[in-house]
């Protein structure tokens, strides 16, 4: 899988400046695109609430450096996951090994199409296209949210997480799916930031089904990985 000219990491704790530009793009997204939240709440242009700082929040970056997605994930901690605030029939069972995937958006520059959707599903090819206003945006071959998911997948590893919980839209899910990342229901629809349903996603079993029905796939998450870290059933 190529994601190249995009840069995926995770983000420092002390690099303040991009901590600030990614909760600025989430203000940006939530509130001036979806108007999940009211713009006048935030008076510094940027969505943060108390999980930020029990969170390890990921990057994507374009090869001039511009911040075109992030998504972070919530770790154990002294506040309960929020899936929990939102969903109270829904039990952790391994808390100390389970955090919570959220905030996933994307820069509207590769999201110009009205069938693009929030999360920016497969195109035909990489190109550069221009809007109707002049602009210029990107396109993109691969899904950009998976470039993001392969850093939360590598640190998960390294953290020893085994679960993911996940509050997600359908159209997120459907894209996960389709790609072998099989998230399964565990409770009714609630409205968090839109209708959304909370999902778990048991690691070791994202795994087989990626290894065995997209192995390219399962080589782009797994690159870069300690031996340590690979699953068992495909170390040597």
């Amino acid at each position: 899988m190529d994601m190249q000219p995009f840069i995926f990491k995770k983000v420092d704790n002390n690099d303040s400046e991009l901590l600030q530009k990614v909760y600025h793009l989430r203000f940006e997204v939530y509130g001036n695109e979806c108007n999940f939240i009211n713009e006048n709440d935030y008076p510094a242009g940027m969505e943060i609430d108390d999980y930020d700082k029990q969170s390890i929040h990921f990057a994507a970056m374009d090869s001039q450096q511009n911040l075109i997605g992030t998504m972070r994930m919530i770790l154990p901690g002294e506040l309960e996951l929020p899936i929990k605030l939102h969903c109270r029939d829904v039990d952790i069972t391994t808390p100390d090994k389970s955090v919570e995937i959220s905030r996933l958006v994307i820069s509207k520059r590769l999201r110009r199409r009205h069938d693009d959707g929030m999360y920016y599903g497969p195109q035909s090819e990489d190109k550069k296209g221009v809007s109707s206003d002049g602009t210029e945006f990107l396109r993109r071959a691969k899904p950009m949210a998976f470039g993001l998911y392969r850093e939360l997948y590598r640190e998960s590893k390294r953290l020893g997480i085994t679960q993911w919980y996940a509050l997600m839209e359908k159209s997120l899910w459907l894209l996960l799916r389709i790609h072998g990342f099989e998230f399964e229901p565990i409770g009714k629809e609630v409205d968090v930031y839109g209708p959304v349903k909370p999902y778990i996603g048991e690691i070791s079993k994202i795994e087989k089904e990626v290894y065995q029905k997209f192995p390219k796939f399962f080589a782009y998450f797994t690159e870069e990985l300690n031996r340590e870290h690979l699953p068992n059933f495909c170390v040597i």
